[in-house]
């Protein structure tokens, strides 16, 4: 124990957060305020405390919110994550003067809901949409044995994959080719892109989105793609950009331009061409401080030019 440091009284430090005593112990049982012995009760039936330590916690109460260092350490995610998910508009944070400076706060509420959807999102992210053993993929469509189109393959509430078929059939996904059900078109293995960035589109279901998916696997290959599923039937497509020289029907095109969230389309003589919104920044910076945005970006998950981007709409705003 340090000797030097100011102790005080449970009475005490509820006199400088402005509570009631009851809601130290409360702060104690939570974690949030930790006495200086962790046993017994001392002097008169009172926990003891560092003053700095209720200081540092008055400062806490005294925040409008919950900062994004705060919310990376309650959510395992790493700062410039957290950054990312605001600027996205999935985690709701306001701007806000602290200390003579400006700091985004999330309120415990919203951090809570976003824990929910965060939680829910990485198990749909966990679950792959394409299965490269029987070259299936969400949302593909299927022929039946008397060649009719418009089987499509579906997610059910566990987002367990199966055919639905056209007569209103349930098909089980392990049955589908015993039941002589076959793919319209074969997905090709396409290599990576190089291109930078993704057109991002969300969709909600229908025989028009299925058929646009189909467009995108035939074009595009699974490792062009990805797909995200959230708690509002709602689903997120990420493309890499290309140029689809395929004679596109006018309801997909439609479609495209009323989904696209991110990104551009616009029509070409050669085909439709779908693109991110990235441009070239070129600038040199200190080794240093690439050394540490590399590190910073392995530890988020992230590549480099995805942090850079975080930090920079921190700074800019989503422009």
């Amino acid at each position: 124990m340090d000797k030097e440091r100011e102790m005080i009284t449970t009475n005490e430090a509820a006199e400088i957060l402005k509570v009631k005593p009851s809601t130290i112990h409360k702060y104690v049982k939570q974690g949030e305020l930790k006495p200086v012995y962790e046993d017994n009760w001392h002097i008169d039936n009172t926990k003891l405390f560092y003053k700095e330590d209720v200081e540092e916690l008055k400062q806490k109460k005294g925040k409008p919110g919950i900062t994004t260092g705060e919310a990376s350490k309650l959510l395992g995610l790493h700062t410039a994550t957290i950054f990312q998910y605001i600027q996205q508009g999935l985690l709701a944070a306001e701007k806000k003067l602290y200390k003579g400076r400006e700091f985004y706060f999330i309120s415990p509420e919203e951090l809570e809901r976003f824990k929910s959807y965060y939680e829910e999102q990485k198990r749909n992210e966990g679950k792959d949409f394409y299965d490269k053993d029987k070259n299936y993929a969400w949302y593909q469509e299927f022929l039946s044995p008397e060649d009719k189109d418009s089987n499509f393959l579906l997610l059910n509430e566990e987002l367990q994959p199966y055919l639905q078929s056209q007569n209103g059939e349930q098909i089980p996904y392990d049955e589908i080719e015993k039941a002589g059900y076959k793919p319209v078109k074969k997905i090709p293995d396409i290599g990576y892109k190089t291109q930078k960035g993704f057109a991002k589109f969300q969709f909600t279901e229908s025989q028009e989105f299925y058929r646009t998916m189909g467009l995108f696997y035939s074009t595009l290959g699974p490792k062009n793609i990805k797909v995200f599923l959230d708690k509002e039937n709602k689903i997120t497509v990420e493309v890499k950009p290309i140029l689809i020289k395929d004679d596109i029907p006018g309801y997909i095109f439609s479609l495209l331009e009323e989904s696209l969230i991110e990104g551009d389309i616009s029509k070409r003589l050669e085909g439709v061409f779908i693109d991110s919104d990235l441009e070239v920044l070129a600038i040199a910076i200190p080794s240093e401080l690439k050394r540490k945005i590399k590190e910073d970006a392995a530890k988020s998950k992230n590549t480099i030019e995805e942090l850079v981007i975080s930090i920079l709409r921190d700074k800019y705003g989503r422009l």
